[in-house]
This record gives C-alpha cells, structure tokens and sequence, in this order.
C-alpha cells in the first residue's frame, strides 16, 4: 500500500515535498531586530552598502578633526 493512499484512508493530508524547504527569516537572523529586511536580502540589493557605510564614517571623522583644529 502506498503511503499516499494510506494517508488519504487515515483522513490526513498529503505530505508536502518541499516542506522542509520553506522556512521563513528569524529575527536571529536580521542585522537589527527593527529592521524589515533580513541579513541575505540586505547583502543581494544593497552590495555596496559597506563601502558607503565607510565612506561615510571616514567623511564624518575628517569633518571631526578639522574642527579640531
């Protein structure tokens, strides 16, 4: 007997393929807790995302010493 037909006799619903396959993103998974877009999405559409971070870190301390002087 297969195990389609005995699920069906059993009254339970069909085992899905792919069922281990669909996961959804955690919260671990996320840069910030607040922030909607998980780590992998932020990596794919935003791959320069670093180099303007540190860009703009580097343009902010520059200002920070030129004040200073």
């Amino acid at each position: 007997m297969g195990e389609a037909k005995r699920r069906r006799e059993l009254g339970l619903p069909p085992k899905l393929a792919n069922a281990k396959k669909l996961k959804s993103p955690n919260k671990d998974q996320r840069i910030f807790s607040l922030l909607p877009w998980p780590t992998k999405n932020f990596r794919n559409y935003y791959p320069a995302a670093p180099f303007v971070t540190v860009l703009l870190v580097l343009i902010v301390v520059q200002i920070g010493f030129s004040i200073n002087n």
